[in-house]
Formats: C-alpha cells, sequence, structure tokens
C-alpha cells in the first residue's frame, strides 16, 4: 500500500496568513485520519510533501507511524524554520533507518529533499540537500572544519548522513548537495559498493567535493554528469577540481586512478555564455586523456545540428590515449547518433 500527501496544490504563495493557518491544520488532520484509518497495514512506500511549515510534531509522529510498519520507501519533502532533530523522538525499526536517525540531527533549514529507501538493504539514494545564502557565507568564513552554527541556523557535519548511506550501489547527489558537501562534509566516507553515481552540476558550484567523493568510490563503474559547467571552469587550475590543471603533472588522483569504465554526459551543449561550449570540450578531453580504464563515453549533445554531432565526435576520436584503455566515443542528438569505430 503507498500513502502519498501533497499540500502544495492549495497551498501557494497568494494565499492570505488566515487561510494558510486553515488548510495547515486540514492538510494536518487529513494525513492523521489517513493513518489512522489503515491501523498497522503495513506500507510500501509513504511520500510527504509540506510546501508549508507544519511543524516538528506532527511531521515526527508521521515518520514514527510508518517506520513501526516497516515502510519500505520513505520521501520527506518538508520546507521549515524550525531546527529540530528527529533522533531522540522517532521509536524506530530493527533497520538502518533508525541507525541514522539517531547519528545525524537534521535541520529542515537546510533540508529540501531526502528520499529514504529500506536501509536494511538500501541499494539507491538520492540527495538534494540545500543551504541559505547566509549559511554559506558564515560557512566560507569558518575557520574551525566542518561547521556547526549556532542553533537556528544549521546542523553542521553532514557527514554522518553520507555515512549512513556509504552501502549504496547507486547514488544520485544534486549540485546543492555537491556545496553542502563541501563545507559540510569532512572527511569524506569511503564507497566501496558504489557503482553508479549521477551528478548534476551548476555553473556556480564548485567541484572541490566531487573530488573528495571519487577518491572514496574505489568501485565505481559508471559516473553521469547532469550538464558538465562548473563554477570557475577553465579558469579554475585547481588540482581539487576535475578540470584542467596549471601544471600537468597535478592531475587529480581521482582521475588518473579512476576505475570507471562509463562516463555518461546529459545535456551537453547546453550554454549560458559563449566560452562554455569551449569549456566542457575541454573537460571531455581531459577526462579522456587521464581516466585509464575509460572504455565508453556517451554524450548527450542537444543540438539540431547533425554537423555539430559529427564535429564533437571527430574532435574526441583525435584526443590521444597513449597507455590506456580504449575508449569507445558515442554522440547523440534528437536526430542523429554516430559512434566511433
Amino acid at each position: 500500500m503507498n500513502l502519498d500527501f501533497d499540500d502544495s496544490t492549495r497551498m501557494h504563495p497568494g494565499v492570505r496568513k488566515q487561510e494558510r493557518d486553515k488548510i495547515r491544520r486540514l492538510f494536518i488532520n487529513h494525513v492523521d485520519r489517513k493513518l489512522a484509518l489503515h491501523g498497522n497495514a503495513p506500507l510500501n512506500r509513504f511520500s510527504i510533501k509540506c510546501k508549508d511549515d507544519v511543524g516538528p510534531a506532527p511531521l515526527i509522529g508521521w515518520i514514527s507511524n510508518v517506520l513501526n510498519r516497516q515502510v519500505s520507501e520513505l520521501v520527506l519533502d518538508i520546507s521549515s524554520h524550525w531546527n529540530w532533530p528527529l533522533s531522540s523522538e522517532v521509536v524506530a525499526c530493527e533497520t538502518m533507518v533508525q541507525e541514522f536517525w539517531e547519528s545525524c540531527s537534521v535541520s529542515s533549514v537546510t533540508l529540501k529533499r531526502l528520499t529514504f529507501l529500506n536501509f536494511a538493504s538500501l541499494v539507491e539514494a538520492s540527495l538534494d540537500l540545500q543551504m541559505t545564502h547566509d549559511q554559506i557565507n558564515k560557512a566560507k568564513f569558518s575557520e574551525d572544519g566542518p561547521v556547526d552554527l549556532e542553533v537556528g541556523t544549521m546542523v553542521g557535519n553532514a557527514t554522518d548522513l553520507l555515512m549512513g548511506i556509504r552501502n549504496v550501489k547507486t547514488l544520485y547527489l544534486s549540485d546543492n548537495t555537491l556545496e553542502v558537501l563541501a563545507f559540510c562534509c569532512k572527511p569524506m566516507p569511503v564507497y566501496n559498493n558504489l557503482v553508479h553515481l549521477t551528478i548534476k552540476t551548476d555553473r556556480d558550484v564548485e567541484w572541490e567535493s566531487l573530488t573528495a567523493l571519487l577518491k572514496n568510490c574505489p568501485n565505481l563503474e559508471t559516473l553521469v554528469f547532469e550538464g558538465l559547467l562548473h563554477k570557475h571552469g577553465m579558469n579554475c587550475g585547481s588540482h581539487e577540481c576535475l578540470c584542467r590543471p596549471y601544471e600537468e603533472e597535478d592531475i587529480p588522483i581521482c582521475l588518473s586512478s579512476s576505475p570507471v569504465k562509463v562516463i555518461k554526459i546529459l545535456k551537453f551543449g547546453v550554454i549560458c555564455e559563449d566560452e562554455d561550449m569551449d569549456k566542457m570540450m575541454e573537460q571531455v578531453e581531459y577526462f579522456l586523456e587521464t581516466m585509464p580504464n575509460l572504455e565508453q563515453l556517451i554524450i548527450h549533445y542537444e543540438t539540431y545540428i547533425d554537423e555539430d554531432v559529427e564535429e564533437v565526435l571527430s574532435q574526441f576520436q583525435m584526443v590521444p590515449r597513449e597507455g590506456l584503455t580504449k575508449c569507445k566515443i558515442q554522440v547523440i542528438s534528437d536526430n542523429l547518433s554516430l559512434s566511433s569505430t
């Protein structure tokens, strides 16, 4: 049985405060009634989306209820101004869900979306964590390592969260999450079971945390990028990034020792500035030059011009891979799919 609740259909910015209070109470009562109606029946999925702040008490009660009913999939998409730890309130079942809540104090000021599967046999996780601008500014000027700001702003170290999902085989990280990990996750856990990693990138987010993560994925086979831009781009030159460093001998270890066999790049060709295409081309070329075990490169090119596809494939085919595994290259557009021989 699945139970899905979403208050966004009625809760929108134009609703007056008095009406919002009424909608909030009706939503809480609706969820309570549905949970009570089904008693202790096992749940496959429980999804709760709250665009408005329902407060910690109702949400803690709902989570406790479904955990005790051995829910297999728990999806939280919440908005709140409260700073509240779930760990002391949730009476957990004998799964890693309990271990997670006990080890990680969650602040919904920083938490925008978390998707949980059964932690006893968790194989896939999707993280979209977000910091406010104030939190980011304070984190940048922190000299004490992992951020642990005062109550009311954010909960500190995100390492516990990453540790809680360290056995996953498939992991998706949003661009916002990369930013959170850069400030709030030190040291990075080791992901021995991870074989498939998807990264959403953004031109305003750095890749420092991604470099640290890749170092700790010794068995990673497939690396997927949703977009291929990051902050500073070709002008970065940092040895803590995945882009080409200023000194050729400063190849990041996460690339030179990478076990990755397949790289997929989505949204290739989506640009905001003229130089963005050059940045993406150079990044792909650097992957080809440095990743020793790469066997397949798949590029989904956002273009309707067949000549563009042909030109990109031709250019990547000319990248030298001396002493490295031979790599098959495929470039796909809406109209055309070309592969190297």
